[in-house]
Formats: structure tokens, C-alpha cells, sequence
């Protein structure tokens, strides 16, 4: 049988007891084929489903992950679907919700929002790499759902996670909140960026919209993921400091308020 991750015929392969795909003696561990489940592997308090009443959901969940794995076999590939499903709810929203833009804005807002969730997510990522931990990008199939169901004009609630960043090891409560602060911080900065544009160029009525959109899709995308919930980056960054929360997240709020204000 061939291997998973190499498609090296393999006489006695190995089956992970993670995502339960096949693979050969070079990739038979975890973190050796990347895999998907790879957070099973931490200590209780860092499972994504620790709190969770219904193991018969997880293990569903779990065979449609390994099985979207099982085509998505590279983090680009997995990026890429995130990106494009982003791109189609942000066009999605713009287009439901202010039929004044042309068509070519609101094409180019849903590349803004498109970009800043990219940057937001490799925050996250070189940052743990930058500590010395591996971390990909992988794609979940009940965010994928989420995120496909908001593509549809007449959802009022949209939702963006078609995935997130994947941490292997054992970071502390420390590294893990520097870790899930870069994402929203990254927002921020590119919300301050648009800020610094709209006050010092002088831009035509459609561009000055654009950027001032751009502002306030960073503000609400930092904002909501300092929300201190369940896997929520906010979560994280909760439990290493909450002074550092809090001074955070009133950050974003004032920011959104700002924002929203110059649109």
C-alpha cells in the first residue's frame, strides 16, 4: 500500500491512530506526516474538544477531517480552499449589504478581507515557528461549513473559520498567549495603517471607502478574536495574562469606534 504522505509503496504500513490514514516507517509518527489531529496529541487542557458532551460528533468530525486531509495534502492547498471561501463571503456581504459600491469594490473589499485574515493567520504562524514550534495552517470541516453556508446572500450571520493555525508541542500558557495575540495585533496594525492613509493622502471618494473599510473589517476582525471563548485566540491570551487582555480589548473596541466613525 502507498504512503499517505510520500506515495511510497509501503509492504508493512502503519496506521495512525490520529487521523487513521496509511503510512510508511519514515512518516508513521504524527508529527512526521503532519497530521491533521496532531492537537489530540497534547495534554488534556490544550484539546480543542475538551468540554465537549458528544464523542460520537467528534469522531464524525474526525473521519471528515482526515478525509478532506486526505485530498488538501499540503498546507497551501488548505490555505488556498480557506482563502478562496473567505473571499467569496467578504464578496458575498459587500454585495448583500451596500448595493452603492460597483462591482469592481466590492471585489477588491472582499480581497481586503481575503488578506486580513491571511496575515492574521500567519501571525500566528511565524510566531510559533519563530519559538521554535511547528505550526500549519489546516482547514476543519465544520468551519469549512460555516464558512460555506455564509457565502449565501440571504445568511445574516456571517462566519469566517474555515480553519486555523495548528500548534504542535507543548507551548506554555506564556507562548501560547504571545502565540494567539499576533493574529489580532496584525489586524491592528493594519487597521492603523489604513488610519495613517485616510489622514495623510489625499484619495477619491472610491478609494478613501475602500481603506476606511479596510479599517473597520481589521477593527471587528481583531476584536472578535480576542473574544475570551472556547478556542478563540482571546481565549488564550485570557488565561497567560489578563491585564494584557483587557487592555487588548478595549484597544479594538476604541478602535472599532474610531472606525466606524470615518466610513
Amino acid at each position: 500500500m502507498d504512503c499517505s504522505f510520500c506515495n511510497v509503496s509501503e509492504d508493512l504500513p502503519f496506521t495512525c491512530s490520529y487521523c487513521e490514514l496509511i503510512f510508511c516507517s519514515s512518516h508513521r509518527l504524527p508529527e512526521k506526516h503532519q497530521c491533521s489531529q496532531l492537537y489530540r496529541v497534547h495534554k488534556p487542557r490544550d484539546s480543542l474538544y475538551q468540554n465537549t458532551n458528544s464523542q460520537f460528533s467528534i469522531n464524525n468530525l474526525n473521519n471528515l477531517d482526515s478525509r478532506m486531509n486526505r485530498i488538501l495534502n499540503t498546507e497551501l492547498r488548505q490555505l488556498l480552499l480557506g482563502m478562496v471561501l473567505v473571499l467569496l463571503v467578504g464578496i458575498s456581504f459587500f454585495l448583500s449589504n451596500n448595493s452603492s459600491y460597483s462591482a469592481i469594490t466590492i471585489v477588491i473589499l472582499g480581497l481586503v478581507l481575503m488578506g486580513s485574515f491571511l496575515i492574521h493567520e500567519m501571525s500566528h504562524k511565524f510566531l510559533a515557528m519563530r519559538n521554535g514550534y511547528r505550526a500549519e495552517f489546516r482547514v476543519n470541516s465544520l468551519g469549512v461549513l460555516l464558512t460555506s453556508l455564509s457565502i449565501f446572500p440571504f445568511i445574516p450571520l456571517k462566519i469566517i473559520a474555515p480553519g486555523a493555525v495548528v500548534i504542535s508541542g507543548y507551548p506554555s500558557n506564556s507562548k501560547l498567549g504571545k502565540i494567539a495575540l499576533a493574529g489580532p495585533a496584525s489586524n491592528i496594525i493594519l487597521g492603523l495603517c489604513s488610519i495613517f492613509i485616510l489622514t495623510y493622502f489625499s484619495l477619491t471618494a472610491e478609494l478613501f471607502a475602500i481603506i476606511s473599510t479596510a479599517a473597520y473589517i481589521n477593527g471587528i476582525l481583531a476584536a472578535f478574536n480576542l473574544l475570551p471563548f472556547s478556542i478563540i485566540d482571546g481565549k488564550k491570551v485570557y488565561n497567560w495574562n489578563k491585564y494584557i487582555w483587557i487592555s487588548s480589548f478595549i484597544f479594538c473596541i476604541s478602535f472599532i469606534f474610531v472606525a466606524s466613525n470615518i466610513i
